[in-house]
């Protein structure tokens, strides 16, 4: 039975932790109500150990939470003495049973218990498919009345099966639901080993091929090892049993696919805002060093401008970048036919090209010093698909030469 223990208290929880794994319970721990919250979305979990006390979300709305979107795991609120109003508030929000601290140990054994009962609906508390039986109470199992000696962590895979008797695990799955979050996941080769081990011990004991393997997919147990002992016509009980599991495993998926989903959006935020920093420090350095950039796809005749090159040319950056056309009427006058030359005659010719220009600014009529450079992009077949440049303004590198004598 795999436990997620929800409390702010380490002692507490390094205590319950110690007392539960000594009895074959697999336990995680989650020191808050948010953080809690995100293990129950990411994993399975079969009940939760939840203080009523915690330092942001308290143990009553996480119930409330947990059931509005259907969560099934079975709840044991833990609650300070004389704490009745609590108790009645968790139980109508969704909680299973309660427990009052200072915790006692064999009430709360017995109490999970009682809940691991209510959870696979069971009369009896025993585990049973076929001549093979677990007994969680006693924590042991028996293989055609005699008792099978199997270790901690087998014990732990057989409960597991017979527990969900009818379900396919993976490997995967199986490291997911019996290894803890603290616990390094387990390699395939050694859950190959605990089943060969398990298998090798069944068939000591006289039950051949109970675990069965379906590669590819992952391990279940011989449905021919129950025909005679659970009938749904004959059990009842068996068939809403399954109906539980099923709608078990759908919420499991649903959980699993919306923590990867938040995860992914998670990833998304980070990579849009590495993006966006990206652009702003471009945007910066652009605006110090005074170059911008440009591009034209030469399939589509789309022009894009940098923030910078519209401001260079006393232009809106919030308006689409100018045509062909409009860009030759920002060259000066005296500097098209340099333009058309050393620009637009060396691209054509698939050539890398540089020119020094005037320009004359649209907002204020402004002559502006310019270094134009640039060069084709090719697609993997030689055929020119971009143009691409930078436009540095000079202007102030000139002026500058000038005042100390470099340049008349």
């Amino acid at each position: 039975m795999r436990i997620l223990l929800v409390s702010p208290d380490p002692t507490l929880c390094r205590v319950i932790h110690q007392v539960l794994s000594r009895h074959s319970f697999i336990v995680d721990i989650a020191t808050n109500g948010e953080e809690a919250w995100e293990l129950l979305q990411a994993f399975m979990y079969d009940g939760v150990l939840l203080e009523a006390v915690l330092p942001d979300m308290d143990g009553v709305t996480l119930c409330c939470r947990l059931r509005e979107v259907g969560n099934p795991v079975l709840i044991l609120l833990m609650l300070e003495p004389a704490d009745a109003n609590t108790c009645v508030d968790g139980l109508d929000s969704g909680a299973d049973a309660c427990l009052v601290k200072p915790i006692q140990f064999p009430e709360l054994l017995a109490q999970l218990r009682a809940l691991a009962r209510r959870g696979l609906r069971r009369a009896s508390p025993l585990l049973t498919w076929g001549p093979l039986s677990l007994n969680p109470t006693a924590q042991q199992i028996t293989c055609h009345g005699q008792i099978l000696k199997v270790n901690r962590k087998e014990y732990q895979i057989l409960k597991l099966f017979l527990t969900y008797p009818r379900q396919m695990f993976s490997r995967s799955e199986i490291g997911d639901r019996l290894w803890t979050l603290d616990d390094e996941l387990p390699s395939d080769a050694t859950l190959k080993s605990h089943i060969r081990s398990i298998r090798r011990k069944l068939e000591q004991a006289g039950l051949q091929d109970f675990i069965q393997t379906h590669y590819g997919l992952g391990y279940c147990l011989d449905p021919v090892y129950n025909k005679e002992n659970q009938s749904l016509n004959r059990d009842p009980y068996l068939l809403e049993g399954i109906v539980d599991s099923i709608t078990a495993n759908i919420w499991q998926e649903l959980m699993a696919a919306n923590a990867r989903l938040h995860e992914e959006i998670e990833q998304r935020k980070h990579i849009e805002a590495q993006l966006r920093r990206s652009e702003m420090m471009l945007r910066n350095a652009q605006r110090v060093a005074q170059v911008g950039c440009w591009e034209f796809d030469v399939i589509t005749r789309e022009i894009y401008w940098t923030e910078e090159l519209f401001l260079i040319h006393g232009l809106d950056p919030n308006q689409p970048a100018p045509s062909a056309e409009e860009i030759l009427a920002l060259i000066h006058p005296d500097d098209r036919q340099l333009h058309q030359e050393a620009i637009q005659y060396r691209a054509l010719r698939r050539e890398a090209f540089e020119a020094n220009l005037r320009i004359i600014r649209a907002n204020d009529g402004e002559i502006r010093y310019i270094n134009a450079r640039g060069g084709p992009v090719f697609d993997h077949s030689g055929q020119i698909i971009k143009l691409t440049g930078t436009t540095f303004d000079v202007t102030q590198w000139l002026r500058h030469l000038q005042e100390t004598g470099f340049l008349p």
